[in-house]
């Protein structure tokens, strides 16, 4: 009788931001935005995925297809923020090796990572995870990671996993059939004692936010460069790394990875024919273009006062201020503008627990007047007065069973309160950095983006899926802040000394 495998699945799931001046700490892993649970364990784990689209909700789905027995250990996930303390992945991390450690033995491992995680002592925490999982289960059990597409890939985590997997769109649609290709690689590894040749090829380049959207040209191309070398003969997997700009790392940058089913310079031969033409586009695949916040709230408020009834908002992107990478969520120049300019028909959300502490001393239904936004630091503007009725009041907890970025399901915003302002906007001021990436955010409170002029999403990509179906028109913004499009507003120190845009003149060897 065949042996029923048994697989284990941990992860720590978080996007680091180096230049955010919020830190991540353990009491941030006690809560999330993205999840009812920040950490969770066991059975939790596995509940909390099984009906959403997130990578482990593949990992669920592939064990009873291929009937294998999936152990959930501890998987914790928080929002996007600053440098992970020593203490989170002490903590999170030592817990979790020690379940790997004493609920095995195991004939496979799964990985659900981010792939840019940054903390005090680990400057590639995700590599440094796999490291110690390789040092429990030992060379002999396959295990494979899976990554979102903005992972820093490093060769660390190349060297210490038998297979990377990582989404292939942007905006991430792919979680669950991404889950589903590690798992068949980590079920074939088990099963017949094979592994696959593998290459990662880094060129020394950075793909501008503006260029991450998988579905629009240039970063298209290269998608379909790894899909032609994924249909040649012998490969049996490979990946594309968009990078995360706005960690200060070795490896921030793209990464090309190629599996092969035994020959090692036929990996690496792909994954260096898609770096390679990558390279020679590298200046299309940089560009921080876009209208400033001045120019777009001009704009924007000019195409809405000559749009049908029947046209949907105006959907601003606030690069500067993109929560889902790690930023403040309480940047205030789109808002500033809007207030200047007398725009009436506005929607967005602010972090800002101060005013809303203000609001429920006030009470439900009563007018006050706050200054709003702009208290992190100085990266994200100033307060804003205004003065407005406290139409709505809740606890900010929203479910979106659709097609959400990542696959997530669960959204917790915290105390959430919402002002009709006497200078025209409508603000929604919210306790946790959650990413404007479900409409479920807005209609939970009462209030539709359909019935508004121009709506702000605090993001670049992530926003798409929920925002596109009824935008006009959708605008992104090339605004100052934590998340900048611009890498030449920050001070990079640890990223390889040649790496482009930073060093125009950098040069990449790959015949």
């Amino acid at each position: 009788m065949t042996k029923r495998l048994r697989i284990a699945t941990l992860g720590i799931h978080h996007e680091t931001n180096t230049f955010a001046s919020n830190k991540t700490t353990l009491d941030d892993f006690r809560h999330s935005g993205l999840q009812t649970y920040a950490v969770q364990r066991g059975q939790q784990y596995y509940d909390m995925h099984e009906k959403s689209q997130t990578s482990m909700s593949g990992f669920i789905q592939s064990s009873k297809k291929h009937d294998f027995e999936l152990i959930p250990l501890l998987f914790a996930a928080t929002d996007p923020a600053g440098t992970i303390s020593a203490e989170v992945f002490n903590t999170l991390g030592g817990e979790a090796l020690e379940m790997l450690r004493d609920q095995g033995p195991f004939d496979g491992v799964l990985l659900n990572q981010m792939g840019a995680a940054v903390s005090e002592e680990y400057p590639d925490m995700d590599g440094e995870l796999a490291r110690r999982v390789r040092e429990i289960v030992g060379l002999n059990v396959p295990v494979a990671m899976t990554l979102d597409l903005h992972a820093n890939v490093s060769q660390q985590m190349a060297d210490e996993t038998d297979a990377l997997v990582i989404y292939k769109t942007n905006p991430h649609t792919d979680a669950v059939p991404r889950a589903h290709d590690a798992c068949d690689l980590v079920v074939r590894m088990a099963t017949e004692n094979w592994r696959p040749a593998k290459w990662l090829e880094q060129p020394p380049m950075v793909v501008g936010i503006f260029q991450h959207d998988t579905r629009d040209m240039p970063m298209r191309a290269v998608m379909d460069d790894l899909e032609s070398v994924l249909a040649q003969p012998g490969i049996v997997g490979g990946s594309i790394g968009e990078g995360y700009p706005w960690s200060d790392v070795h490896e921030n940058g793209l990464a090309c990875y190629v599996l092969h089913e035994d020959s090692l310079d036929e990996a690496k031969k792909a994954a260096r024919w898609i770096a390679g033409r990558a390279w020679v586009n590298r200046e299309a695949l940089y560009s921080p273009i876009g209208p400033l916040p001045a120019e777009s709230v001009e704009y924007a408020m000019k195409a809405a006062s000559t749009k049908g009834d029947d046209s949907g908002p105006i959907v601003l992107l606030d690069v500067g201020d993109n929560i889902g990478a790690g930023s403040s969520g309480d940047s205030t120049f789109l808002l500033a503008e809007a207030v200047k300019r007398g725009a009436k028909s506005w929607l967005q959300t602010i972090r800002d627990p101060e005013a809303i502490a203000e609001c429920l001393k006030a009470g439900i239904g009563t007018t006050v007047t706050v200054e709003v936004g702009g208290k992190t630091d100085s990266l994200h503007g100033d307060p804003v007065r205004l003065t407005g009725h406290i139409s709505r009041m809740s606890d900010g907890r929203f479910e979106d069973t659709g097609v959400v970025h990542a696959g997530w399901r669960y959204f917790d915003a915290g105390t959430t309160v919402v002002l009709e302002t006497e200078e025209g906007p409508t603000v929604v001021l919210v306790t946790s950095r959650v990413g404007n990436m479900s409409r479920e955010q807005f209609y939970s409170l009462g209030y539709h983006p359909d019935d508004f002029d121009i709506v702000v999403a605090k993001g670049v990509v992530s926003p798409r899926p929920a925002y596109q179906p009824i935008a006009s028109e959708m605008i992104t913004v090339n605004s100052p802040g934590a998340t900048s499009a611009d890498m030449s507003t920050f001070d990079y120190n640890h990223v390889r000394k040649s790496l482009y845009p930073l060093d125009l003149g950098a040069e990449y060897v790959h015949e």
